[in-house]
């Protein structure tokens, strides 16, 4: 069996399940599927930048993964020891959950999977670690999302965000505001607000984020770095790690 973070892969194959992909996920056999992502290492950079061991790196953990599409990162999690991984994701992504759970089944892996809003599934516990990978930016209420996902936290959990960021230079916290009507730096796609995360709203600058994580008791890393390829590429996607810090 190939290593779930193998660097490479013996071949790209079409969907197996006959649904389409945007992850672009290995698979036991050496080959990885041919998913949306033209770079067919992407998911596997993101992993990279988080800077989680892939041995052992969550052991004993548990990780709520929000937005987790096809479970790249779910299944990641587990295998870098998660002792229990949950992904949600809404309804709108019409291959959830039929790629996580085929994904699952190759690897022998048995995360919870859930499908709804993370903003208003009733959840009964709190979890060590949560992925918020590429979410923020379509959040309506950036404010209440930041609140609910420190109380997922448990005490000293950590947030892992990555997100578009405004390019607008400025010396304060500002976020940019999404538009149809003006060249923002990313639309706000009108047409998809009542779908749950197919809009765009806020991107930050960095100091909006350094104040976020203050407002809501988070202290703040930035994840740039020469591990961070995605950011190298692109420096208005960044990451960052966010650690729950006691009520100040």
């Amino acid at each position: 069996m190939a290593d779930f973070f193998q660097d490479g892969y013996s071949a790209l194959v079409p969907s197996p399940n006959q649904r389409d992909w945007w992850h672009n996920m290995p698979l036991p056999d050496g080959t990885r599927i041919n998913g949306a992502n033209p770079d067919k290492d992407h998911q596997l950079k993101i992993w990279n930048a988080l800077q989680i061991p892939k041995v052992g790196g969550l052991a004993g953990k548990s990780v709520l993964d929000i937005g987790a599409n096809d479970g790249f990162y779910t299944l990641a999690a587990l295998t870098a020891g998660a002792r229990k991984a949950t992904a949600i994701n809404s309804a709108d992504w019409s291959q959830y959950p039929n790629n996580i759970r085929f994904a699952s089944e190759a690897w022998g892996l048995r995360p919870e999977i859930i499908t709804s809003d993370f903003r208003t599934y009733p959840f009964r516990e709190r979890f060590d670690v949560i992925f918020f990978l590429g979410v923020l930016y379509h959040l309506e209420d950036v404010f209440g999302g930041m609140k609910l996902l420190r109380d997922l936290l448990a005490d000293e959990g950590v947030l892992y965000i990555e997100t578009q960021m405004t390019d607008i230079q400025c010396d304060k916290p500002i976020f940019e505001s999404a538009s149809d009507i003006y060249p923002t730096i990313a639309p706000l796609f009108k047409k998809g607000l009542n779908w749950t995360g197919l809009s765009n709203f806020l991107m930050p600058n960095e100091h909006a984020m350094r104040n976020l994580a203050h407002a809501y008791d988070f202290e703040l890393q930035n994840l740039s770095g020469p591990h961070n390829l995605i950011s190298q590429a692109d420096p208005y996607r960044l990451f960052f790690k966010l650690i729950k810090r006691p009520i100040s």
